[in-house]
C-alpha cells in the first residue's frame, strides 16, 4: 500500500513540524510520497525529502498552485490517487478544504482528525467535541484523512529521498 501526503507549505516554506508529524502518523501503512504544491517551493519540496520515512517528492511547481486554492490542489491529487491506498495531510484550514473534494471525486468519505492509526482501515478520531474517541473502520477503496499532528511525535531528518517534479 502506498501513501499520498500532501505537505503544508506557508509562504513557500514546509510546515516541517505538522509534516514530520503527519509522516510518523501514516509512515507504518506503506511507502510515503509527499506532494509539495506551489511555485517557490524548492526549498519546501528540498526540506521534505530530507525527513525520515520519505520515500519520494513530488513537486508541482506552477503557478495554479500558488495560492492555496482547493480546487487545482483537489484535481491535482485526484489525478494522482490512482497510485496510492490512502491520501492523508496534516489537519489544518488548506487540508480540510482540499480533502473533502478529492473524497468527493473519488467517491469516499473522509476521515478526520485521525489521532490513532490501528491498521489500514481502522483510525481513532475523536467526537464530542473531543470528550470521546471513536474507532472507525472503512470498507473504501482508498482512505482520504486528515491527522490531528498534536498526537504524533515528529519524524526525524536523515532521509534522501528524490524530488520528481511533476
Amino acid at each position: 500500500m502506498a501513501v499520498l501526503l500532501l505537505a503544508d507549505v506557508v509562504m513557500g516554506q514546509l510546515a516541517t513540524d505538522q509534516v514530520a508529524k503527519a509522516l510518523t502518523a501514516v509512515k507504518g501503512l506503506g511507502p510515503v510520497t509527499v506532494l509539495v504544491a506551489g511555485m517557490g517551493g524548492d526549498a519546501a519540496a528540498a526540506e521534505a525529502a530530507t525527513l525520515d520515512g520519505v520515500a519520494k517528492v513530488l513537486f508541482a511547481d506552477a503557478h495554479v498552485y500558488c495560492h492555496g486554492m482547493s480546487e487545482p490542489t483537489a484535481a491535482l491529487i485526484h489525478s494522482l490517487a490512482g497510485d496510492y491506498d490512502h491520501i492523508a495531510a496534516p489537519s489544518g484550514a488548506f487540508s480540510k478544504s482540499v480533502l473533502p473534494r478529492v473524497a468527493a471525486m473519488l467517491d469516499v468519505m473522509v476521515i478526520s482528525e485521525v489521532v490513532a492509526v490501528h491498521a489500514a482501515n481502522m483510525f481513532d478520531r475523536p467526537i464530542y467535541a473531543g470528550n470521546a474517541i471513536q474507532t472507525v473502520k472503512s470498507s473504501d477503496a482508498k482512505m482520504v484523512m486528515t491527522i490531528r499532528t498534536a498526537t504524533f511525535d515528529a519524524a526525524g531528518k536523515g532521509g534522501s529521498a528524490p524530488v520528481e517534479k511533476i
